[in-house]
């Protein structure tokens, strides 16, 4: 299981178009890659609209890099190319010593 989150920063005069382009690529991922994007969730920052963080649980790396190679998320990347002024992500791995049990299918993924 991969956990990944990210933080994508826009500029303040696209913030509703890049969240509804943001929200489109996160229903598209989970939808088209089903049993590998087991999940992929997006918040935007309280404070700060053009902040968003990104939540995703691919099955394994082999779902992590059909994701990327996609051409939905290569459309994504284009589509929002001048509009993410900052970008940083992390990859994440459990604290504990076995990982929790999950939903096999990774819930409603909204």
């Amino acid at each position: 299981m991969i956990f990944h989150t990210a933080h994508l920063t826009c500029r303040a005069d696209v913030v509703e178009a890049f969240k509804t382009r943001l929200a489109r690529h996160a229903r598209t991922s989970v939808e088209r890659e089903p049993g590998g994007c087991l999940r992929f969730d997006v918040h935007q920052e309280a404070t700060n609209p053009a902040l968003f963080l990104l939540l995703e649980e691919y099955a394994d790396e082999r779902a992590l890099e059909a994701h990327r190679a996609s051409a939905h998320y290569k459309a994504f990347r284009e589509d929002t190319k001048d509009w993410v002024i900052d970008r940083k992500w992390w990859f994440w791995s459990p604290a504990n010593e076995e990982e929790p049990n999950r939903n096999p299918t990774g819930g409603d993924p909204q």
